[in-house]
Parts: C-alpha cells; sequence; structure tokens
C-alpha cells in the first residue's frame, strides 16, 4: 500500500508536466490537504483521485527529486503507534528492491508532531540501472511519514520525498523542500 518511494523509477509514466506556482497552493483531496514542494522548478506530473507525483527540474541527467502522496485503504486495525510502525517496517523489509534498485538500508521510527498514528521511515536503494548513468551506480533515498487518518481508521495516507544521484550529486540540499512537503500534510473530516 504505502512506501511511495518505491515509485522512483515510474518516471516514464508521466502524462503531462504542469508546473507548479510557488508558493505552491493546498490540494484538498478525501479526508486530507497538502501543499506541492516549495522552491522553484516543480511540476505536476500525475494526479489521480487518490494519488499526486511531483518531480522538480534539475540540470543533471543522472540526479532526480520526487515527492509523492499517496492514500490507500487499509484492513489491518492497529490498538497502538508502535504497532502501525511495525506494519510498516515489516512492508519495507518485504520490499528488497528488484534487478534494477537494491534497498540496502531502512529505518522506521514513529513521528509525535501528530495527533494521528504516524511513522517516519528511510530506506536507501542503490540503482545499477539507470539509462544516463552509463553503468555508474546511483544512490537513491528516500524519506516519508505514513499515517492513519484520525477520524477514519481505513484510511492510510503516505508522503514521501526521493533524491536519486551519484554520490557527488546528492545530500541535504534539497530536504528542505521535501520536509516542508511533508510537514503541509492537514486532516480533514473524513467524506
Amino acid at each position: 500500500m504505502m512506501l511511495c518511494g518505491l515509485f522512483s523509477n515510474d518516471a516514464s509514466a508521466q502524462l503531462y508536466a504542469r508546473p507548479v506556482a510557488n508558493p505552491p497552493v493546498a490540494y484538498k483531496m478525501d479526508g486530507y490537504e497538502f501543499t506541492a514542494p516549495p522552491g522553484s522548478g516543480w511540476f505536476e506530473l500525475k494526479r489521480e483521485k487518490h494519488y499526486v507525483y511531483f518531480g522538480k527540474r534539475l540540470s543533471s541527467p543522472t540526479h532526480s527529486f520526487i515527492a509523492v502522496v499517496l492514500a490507500a485503504p487499509i484492513e489491518e486495525s492497529f490498538e497502538t503507534v508502535e504497532a502501525f510502525r511495525d506494519h510498516v517496517a515489516r512492508q519495507l523489509g518485504a520490499n528488497p528492491g528488484d534487478v534494477r534498485s537494491k534497498i540496502t538500508a531502512v529505518s522506521v521510527e514513529t513521528d509525535t508532531s501528530s495527533a494521528s498514528y504516524c511513522v517516519r521511515y528511510r530506506t536507501q536503494a542503490e540503482d545499477r540501472g539507470a539509462a544516463n548513468a552509463r553503468g555508474r551506480p546511483l544512490t537513491a533515498e528516500t524519506f516519508g511519514l505514513s499515517c492513519i487518518h484520525p477520524s477514519d481508521k481505513t484510511l492510510a495516507i503516505d508522503l514521501s520525498y526521493t533524491e536519486r544521484g551519484l554520490p557527488t550529486e546528492t545530500g541535504t540540499l534539497l530536504r528542505d523542500e521535501g520536509e516542508a512537503f511533508i510537514r503541509s500534510l492537514r486532516f480533514l473530516p473524513a467524506r
């Protein structure tokens, strides 16, 4: 269900590229709202009823930065936020990657900044099949927030951002934009 950062190799699914306003405006979805990542060069690449995919224009063909929000039904119920954290950790651990990308590190912890059951996660992966990398491995790092909606325990909402590139291209420079995107999540009454 969750862990949208795993979609980072799906840039070919792009249907359009609509520039994001700066400052970004709120996206009101069914039971929650958020704003697109702040900063210049952001585009909305794909939007469906429960999914929005953003990409940032960067100058290097091996460097990419995306942000994704996804809402999905969840069948399990969780008595504690720690039980939800363990669920997310199991989901991440069950997806070691594919022939192109291999997950090399995973961490999941509870997020105390929200009244809802929320967890923060981070994954690191090695991408050995990027077309523009000419055989060089790229590092992909995903940071995300997964929450159970506070008034609809059957709805999970996940916001994440992924930066992928050569070791000399990635780092903390763009993370402020990704973190602002994640912090923008607001819960609305579920319909």
